[in-house]
C-alpha cells in the first residue's frame, strides 16, 4: 500500500485534478475510536481530615471550608447545617467517596481509611442517640405548655369596671397554747380531801383544821400541803361558827357571851371575832 499523505503537489495541475492525500491510520486500530483518558487526578485535600470535619464540625461547614468551596461552605454556615440535613448529606458523600474538592478531584486516603470511617461514624451516630435517649428519660418535660395569660391591652382596660376591693379583717395573733397544770401531788390532794371532810362533818374553823393537818397527835401533813388544803377547800366559816354555835347551845345550854368566848378561845374553836359575832347574831333564826 503506497503512502500519500505527504505528496508534494505537481506542478502545472490544477488542484481540483491532483490526487488527494489519504491519511495514515496505524495497522490493528480500528477508526473513529477516542482514545481513553488518563486516570483520575487526586487531590492534595485528606479524605480523614475532611470525613473528621464533617463528622465533628459540620454544623459550622468546616468540612466544605477545608476542600476550599467558600460559597456552599458560607451558606451551610449561616443555615445551621441546613438544620441538620446538610451535616448528614455531607458525611454520607465523604464515607461514600462522593466528595471532590474544588477542583472535582478525589480525596487522598479513601479507600485505605474509608472502612474505619464507616465503623467509627456509626458508633459515634449511635452514642449520640443513646445519649439523647437517657437525658430524655431521665428528664421528662411536660408536653402540655402552660396556658398563656392574655395581655391587657390599653382599651380593654379603661372599659374594665374597678373590682371593689375587698376589707381583709386583720389576722388575731395566734398565742401558743398554755402549758399544762402540773399535776398536785398525792399528799396535797390528800390534805384537800381531809380538810374538806372536817370542815363538812365537824364545823372546823380554818385556824383548827391546819392544826388538826399538821398536828403530830392529827394528820400530821406537812405545812405546804396542809396551806394548801386551807387554799383550795370549799367551806363557808361563818356557817361552821354558827353550827358550833348551835351545837354548844343544844347540848350544853350555854349563853351567848360563853358561846362567844368558846368559839374565839385559842383553846377552843379559833374562830375569827367576825365569824363568832356571826353566829352569835344568828343564833336564835
Amino acid at each position: 500500500m503506497t503512502d500519500t499523505t505527504n505528496r508534494s503537489p505537481i506542478a502545472g495541475v490544477p488542484a481540483s485534478q491532483q490526487e488527494q492525500a489519504i491519511p495514515f491510520t496505524p495497522p490493528g486500530l480500528p477508526q473513529n475510536v477516542p482514545l481513553t483518558p488518563g486516570p483520575a487526578s487526586v487531590s492534595n485535600k485528606s479524605f480523614v481530615i475532611t470525613w473528621l470535619f464533617a463528622l465533628l464540625l459540620g454544623l459550622f461547614a468546616v468540612d466544605r471550608f477545608y476542600l476550599g468551596k467558600i460559597g456552599t461552605g458560607l451558606l451551610k454556615l449561616f443555615t445551621f447545617g441546613g438544620l441538620g440535613v446538610w451535616v448528614l448529606v455531607d458525611l454520607i458523600l465523604v464515607l461514600t467517596g462522593s466528595q471532590r474538592d474544588k477542583q472535582g478531584r478525589m480525596l487522598a486516603g479513601y479507600d485505605q481509611n474509608k472502612k474505619i470511617a464507616w465503623i467509627v461514624s456509626g458508633a459515634v451516630i449511635a452514642l449520640s442517640m443513646l445519649i439523647s435517649g437517657v437525658n430524655a428519660a431521665t428528664n421528662p418535660q411536660d408536653a402540655t405548655p402552660a396556658a398563656v395569660a392574655p395581655v391587657a391591652t390599653a382599651d380593654s382596660v379603661e372599659a374594665a369596671e374597678p373590682t371593689p376591693v375587698e376589707t381583709v379583717a386583720p389576722v388575731e395573733e395566734t398565742r401558743a397554747p398554755e402549758p399544762p397544770a402540773p399535776a398536785v401531788p398525792a399528799e396535797f390532794a390528800s390534805a384537800l380531801v381531809k380538810a374538806a371532810s372536817y370542815s363538812k362533818t365537824m364545823h372546823m374553823s380554818k385556824v383548827g383544821l391546819f392544826g388538826q393537818l399538821t398536828s403530830e397527835y392529827g394528820e400530821r401533813f406537812s405545812p405546804e400541803a396542809a396551806q394548801y388544803a386551807m387554799d383550795n377547800v370549799q367551806s363557808d366559816w361563818n356557817a361552821n361558827a354558827l353550827a358550833k354555835a348551835k351545837s354548844y347551845q343544844e347540848s350544853m345550854a350555854m349563853s351567848p357571851e360563853s358561846i362567844r368566848e368558846q368559839l374565839t378561845s385559842e383553846y377552843g374553836e379559833q374562830f375569827t371575832p367576825e365569824e363568832a359575832d356571826y353566829a352569835i347574831q344568828h343564833l336564835n333564826d
